[in-house]
């Protein structure tokens, strides 16, 4: 098997096939629509997402983290899956229906490229604000967009002509009123709260680069030119943990996925994470399996 050098990335393509989808190989761009509800998460585990993603909420309720910070996700509401977010679906506190995209960052730019005015690469990283609560009218509206492009990429329309056009039509309708719900909704978003968001995904950042030989919070700190206490500070404002403690989590995560991944014992994981043994197997075991 291939070694993961990281922390290992899902690709959304891969979160698809879990729930049953098929799709082809390179595909850039695909849509969801479960039909039957959802009555408990699929994904047992945090992923950490490759692609972009775009959720709409139909029906139920669920809590989902994002990045350490924790949401409910309701009816008429929004979850962007940013490129590179840590996401982890907690639970589904009422059975959920949803119906959603999914893209690559190629695939977006080759279908915005005509709007000047829409700041793509924004689009693409709302992590400052990953859930947008829609009203009723802006809810049906991206509904039916999205109902739109699910009948023509599963070839339930009548006509088949020109169906690559009408998807890349639609895809940019659901851009343009997503952009005009997130503008709106920002610009009463405290530009502080923007501040430590920043920071946090920064610290994610350097976090999944260097996980395997950097556990020192004081290292982290100084990249991000702040105090090791301000860091802990921020990281248990928006996740209920400390600093270290979401450092050995990311370690942890790893040491997972390189178990996954590759042919090495468990030994030589704990040498390479520089972990006793004992130590790696009980936080696997509490993480994993309790």
């Amino acid at each position: 098997m291939a070694k993961s050098s990281r922390v290992q990335n899902y690709s959304l393509w891969d979160i698809l096939h879990i729930l049953g989808e098929e799709i082809s190989t390179g595909a850039e761009f695909h849509i969801h629509f479960n039909k039957e509800l959802i009555v408990e998460s699929p994904f047992p585990y945090p992923f950490q997402s490759t692609n972009t993603g775009i959720l709409l909420m139909i029906s139920g309720k669920m809590k989902v983290q994002v990045n350490f910070e924790t949401f409910i996700i309701s009816p008429n509401d929004i979850l962007i899956i940013s490129p590179h977010s840590i996401i982890n679906f907690l639970e589904v506190i009422e059975p959920v229906q949803n119906i959603g995209i999914v893209f690559t960052e190629e695939f977006a730019l080759r279908n915005i490229l005509n709007y000047q005015d829409v700041r793509l690469l924004r689009f693409l990283e709302l992590q400052d604000t990953p859930v947008l609560s829609l009203s009723e009218s802006g809810f049906l509206n991206v509904f039916g967009l999205l109902k739109k492009m699910h009948k023509f990429n599963a070839g339930e329309d009548e006509f088949t002509y020109y169906k690559d056009e009408k998807i890349f039509h639609y895809f940019n309708l659901v851009a343009l009123e997503i952009m005009d719900i997130y503008r709106d909704q920002a610009s009463k978003v405290n530009l502080r709260t923007n501040r430590k968001k920043e920071i946090i995904k920064d610290f994610l950042s350097l976090l999944s680069i260097h996980v395997r030989d950097k556990r020192n919070v004081q290292f982290y700190a100084d990249k991000l030119f702040i105090t090791p206490g301000h860091l802990s500070k921020l990281l248990k404002e928006v996740s209920g943990n400390t600093s270290r403690g979401v450092i050995e989590e990311a370690v942890v995560m790893e040491a997972r996925n390189m178990l996954v991944d590759s042919s090495l014992s468990l030994a030589e994981i704990a040498e390479k994470l520089n972990f006793s043994v004992l130590k790696l197997v009980v936080k696997l075991y509490k993480k994993y399996m309790v």
